[in-house]
């Protein structure tokens, strides 16, 4: 089945002049976001950009030459669709203007973003998803905990000095929690950077902690240029408050899980394939986390995000290939600092997942109803909740 490495090869003596930056190629580079390119390019704008080519090139020859995977979570064909672009015309034409990577696990922060400049002239500013760092996925919680991440101040001015620096067109785009960064930074920027956006392409990226962004005029704004996908089973992208202006794609693999991989998304004839609509389970998964994140109350939030800090950081370890190689002590870390948590913050942990499973079958009977009309029935009550 023809994926984003097929199309990369059916276009690579096409220019973005002969066809314009569209959805495959911004799920290409927000693949290659992943590879750390910060190791290789300057992250200030002050600096000369550096050649697209050269850049994998010099990535590539850091790595030891071979196609290594970058954790547990991300496979080595990353590294294969990295080298596969910087071959053609197209892609090996561009230039990376800035890579900026902050990491932190107190508070936790896995950020990285990066400007690519268009033979056009054109940029495009890729925002990076979760990666192999605990600290990345302990973040992700923060979405849910702190309303919010440290991501989103450093995200809003990578993009506001990228449209200082080029006069362009804009194109915004991320995977995951970067496709989530991605479409608030759209949203948050100044009125001139926004007015400059084409298009900001949001690939199954988890929603907010409320439904505000989405009941803003510039929201509205960017509608006619907002590229929203998902995979057909979808679990990331169902996570949160988040809008149902999107399309499912197909992919090779069966599972919600495992379809969150953008190497599985198909592509044909540069164009996604796309289905009717999500199936059983992305709405399953939709109806049965808005529910459990609705049930908790203020002291249940706290108590998630204190338990899982407390234990992710007594596991010794930054990121999952590492304590999959220290399990052991990993594991016994984290039991000796759950013991040590208070009780009451403790109760309210398990308390918080204590109707679980009763949501989990009546979200079973809701999709299973779930008419077509439904989801925008769902989204504007929730709008109206939200704004009291």
């Amino acid at each position: 089945m023809p994926s984003s490495k097929d199309y990369i090869k059916e276009f690579a003596d096409v220019s973005f002049k002969e066809r314009p930056f569209g959805d495959a190629d911004a799920l290409a580079l927000c693949e290659v976001i992943y590879m750390p390119l910060e190791k290789v390019v300057s992250s200030s704008f002050e600096d000369e950009e550096t050649d697209f080519s050269y850049a994998c090139n010099e990535l590539f020859d850091l790595r030891g030459n071979e196609h290594k995977p970058l954790g547990l979570m991300i496979s080595k064909k990353t590294s294969e669709v990295l080298m596969a672009m910087a071959e053609t015309k197209r892609f090996g034409e561009m230039k990376i203007a800035a890579v900026e990577e902050v990491f932190s696990t107190e508070p936790a922060l896995q950020y990285c973003a990066g400007t690519f400049v268009l033979p056009t002239g054109d940029i495009a500013v890729i925002f990076r998803g979760t990666d192999d760092s605990i600290a990345g996925w302990v973040e992700d919680l923060d979405l849910i905990v702190n309303e919010g991440t440290p991501a989103y101040d450093l995200a809003l001015n990578h993009l506001e000095s990228a449209a200082a620096k080029y006069s362009g067109k804009i194109y915004i785009a991320g995977h995951s929690k970067g496709g989530n960064i991605a479409l608030r930074t759209a949203i948050k920027c100044s009125e001139e950077t926004r007015g400059r956006i084409v298009s900001v392409y949001n690939y199954d990226g988890p929603g907010y902690s409320n439904y505000h962004l989405f009941n803003t005029p510039a929201y509205t704004e960017l509608l006619p240029g907002y590229r929203h996908y998902v995979p057909s089973s979808s679990m990331v992208g169902m996570m949160l408050c988040h809008d149902y202006d999107y399309k499912a794609v197909k992919s090779s693999r069966l599972t919600g899980a495992f379809q969150h991989d953008l190497g599985t998304w198909q592509i044909k004839d540069g164009e996604f394939v796309v289905k009717d609509d999500t199936n059983f389970m992305a709405k399953l998964t939709d109806e049965w986390l808005a529910s459990l994140v609705d049930s908790l109350s203020q002291s249940n939030i706290a108590a998630v995000g204190s338990v899982v800090s407390a234990v992710t950081q007594a596991t010794g370890v930054l990121t999952l290939t590492e304590f999959s190689k220290h399990l052991k002590s990993a594991v016994g870390g984290a039991v000796s600092a759950y013991k040590e948590i208070d009780p009451q913050i403790k109760q309210d942990f398990w308390d918080a997942f204590s109707g679980a499973g009763k949501l989990l079958l009546k979200a079973a009977r809701n999709a299973k109803d779930n008419a077509a009309d439904r989801a925008a029935d769902i989204i504007a009550a929730r709008v109206v909740t939200a704004n009291g």
